[in-house]
């Protein structure tokens, strides 16, 4: 077969399979990445800055906490993400 028959037969059938087995991003993968940011950015901030590093550091951690404060008890994960 050559390229140009098997993309005649089946081009919507790909494409409507690639496009339903495309990952998606659930709220509770945004916290994930986000936790981790906020605590490096408070670690780069006590590092760079004049303020100890442990100030910095619990700076960092009021965000963190209402992410994740957010996500166990606002917006929890359920349905298809809770698996």
């Amino acid at each position: 077969m050559t390229r140009s028959s098997q993309h005649g037969d089946t081009d919507g059938s790909v494409v409507e399979f690639v496009h339903e087995r495309r990952p998606t991003v659930a709220p509770a993968d945004l916290v994930l990445l986000v936790l981790p940011a906020l605590l490096v950015a408070g670690w780069a901030a006590g590092v760079v800055s004049s303020a100890s590093l442990s100030a910095a550091l619990a700076v960092a951690m009021v965000p963190a906490l209402a992410t994740l404060g957010y996500a166990l008890f606002y917006d929890p994960p359920s349905g298809a993400y809770a698996n």
